[in-house]
């Protein structure tokens, strides 16, 4: 208790020394007023709103009238009917002109239908083969339609035809007929149409040159179509 007591003592006395005998506390200078700033001119007015202008409207492209309609065609008069000529009359005085009539009537021309030429065969069959082709007329009778019947060969009309199917020909089937029409076509200069089988087997073609030959076990037929 005794310290603190002192101690405040000497707290007061240092406080006395600094302040002096009689005078006040020493207060600090008051501080310096702030600088005086320019004044600010005033804003400009602000700016006006741009000016509304309406919408831009375009007036319609006039309306063509339509073209006018075409002039009538002239409607021209039939012509006069030929005067008729003037007929004696027994009893004396003209008579009228007899009307003719303008079509004539024909009879149509009788057509012929010319026969195609056919090769009816049969191989190995008992039935016979038959050969039937156009008759060949010279001079004049060129223009008759007429058909009849030709004596020929029914089972080969080309030598030719008959040596290629020979040289040819196989004991198979499909070569025999692959190699003859080969061999054929380019001998002959043309399409040629071969058929080859073993056995019996019958056909009927339409052609005027045609051959059949075999050998021990196949037997083949060519021909050109028309």
């Amino acid at each position: 208790m005794a310290n603190f007591v002192a101690a405040a003592v000497v707290l007061i006395a240092s406080v006395v020394g600094a302040l002096g005998c009689g005078c006040g506390l020493m207060l600090p200078p008051p501080p310096c007023p702030p600088p005086a700033l320019p004044a600010c001119p005033p804003l400009p007015p602000p700016c006006p709103p741009p000016p509304i202008c309406p919408p831009a409207f375009c007036p319609p492209p006039p309306i063509c009238p339509p073209p006018p309609p075409p002039p009538p065609a002239p409607i021209c008069p039939p012509p006069p009917p030929p005067p008729a000529c003037p007929m004696a009359s027994p009893c004396g005085g003209y008579a009228p002109a007899p009307i003719y009539q303008s079509y004539q009537s024909y009879q149509p021309m009788p057509t012929y239908a010319a026969v195609p030429p056919s090769n009816d065969c049969c191989c190995q069959c008992a039935s016979p083969c038959r050969y039937r082709s156009r008759a060949r007329t010279h001079g004049s009778k060129i223009f008759s339609a007429r058909t009849a019947e030709v004596e020929e060969d029914p089972t080969c009309n080309s030598e030719k035809l008959r040596m290629l199917i020979e040289e040819n020909i196989t004991r198979d089937p499909s070569i025999s007929k692959r190699a003859i029409q080969k061999a054929v076509e380019e001998k002959l200069f043309g399409k040629f149409n071969v058929i080859c089988a073993k056995g019996d087997f019958s056909y009927v073609a339409y052609t005027e040159t045609y051959c059949q030959a075999s050998n021990d076990d196949v037997t083949c037929y060519a021909f050109r179509p028309l």
